[in-house]
């Protein structure tokens, strides 16, 4: 894997296509590697296959969002017994299709019970995945995207992460993310030197409305190139929302 390995974030991207097709798509414009957030509804075999025909890897897939209004289940008190069947669901799903990393989706919640409700799901899935090639990574999201989600700045990521103690959980740190949590690109740079032992995988997109990272107020490029020198050697996953075609918006990537 050379500098700046792009992955396409197949919720955002190619979305004109259908996914195994996204896949191929992906490959043709460039890119490295793919995500697909919940691919449930196509047999894994299926992802596999095209992601083989493509030479591209399947990074990650998330678990499922449960019902309307809960954004993800694994920090959810009441959905201890859901939060284990979409982990179950996830794991079988990356196991066949050949996904690196399972995203367990924490969800929206205010409960005290929620940290430990997490992290005796993430014990659950890791117990799981721990003769696989399989790992497990939470992502912090910001609440003015998804207001009330539990899982909402990097402190209690790595208060997550110490507290369960394990070389097969990482963290997701989605930039975008970041930018409406800390408000500046310094404040981004001091949540990477937060979590940095334990990044698995970067994604981006411009802040802080979610389009082309050309759109970005500082070059994507130029930190990622920091992230390197600094020892990252993962993926850099392009979640965005695309003005048009995702064809016609990928411009930027010739910075890369």
């Amino acid at each position: 894997m050379g500098a700046y390995a792009l992955s396409a974030n197949l919720g955002y991207l190619f979305t004109e296509y259908k996914l195994t097709e996204a896949i191929a798509r992906s490959a043709e414009a460039g890119f490295s590697a793919v995500e697909c957030q919940r691919p449930y509804n196509i047999p894994a075999r299926q992802i596999r296959k095209a992601c083989e025909d493509a030479s591209i890897p399947l990074l990650a897939i998330n678990t499922a969002k449960g019902e309307q209004g809960q954004f993800g289940l694994s920090a959810l008190p009441e959905a201890t017994h859901q939060a284990r069947q979409a982990i179950d669901q996830a794991i079988d799903y990356a196991a066949e299709a050949n996904a690196a990393y399972i995203h367990l989706v924490s969800g929206i919640t205010s409960s005290s019970a929620a940290l430990d409700t997490l992290c005796q799901n993430i014990d659950y899935a890791l117990n799981k995945v721990k003769d696989t090639k399989i790992q497990v990574i939470i992502e912090p999201i910001n609440t003015n995207s998804v207001p009330g989600y539990f899982m909402s700045e990097p402190q209690l990521a790595i208060e997550v992460i110490n507290k369960v103690n394990s070389s097969k959980l990482g963290v997701m740190f989605d930039c975008f993310h970041m930018l409406h949590m800390t408000g500046s690109k310094t404040g981004l740079l001091e949540a990477y030197s937060l979590l940095k032992k334990n990044i698995f995988h970067i994604q981006f997109a411009a802040f802080p409305n979610r389009n082309e990272p050309n759109y970005n107020s500082f070059s994507y490029s130029e930190l990622f190139a920091e992230l390197l020198a600094d020892g990252y050697s993962g993926y850099f996953g392009a979640e965005y929302i695309p003005a048009g075609e995702t064809d016609k918006s990928l411009d930027w990537m010739q910075s890369y």
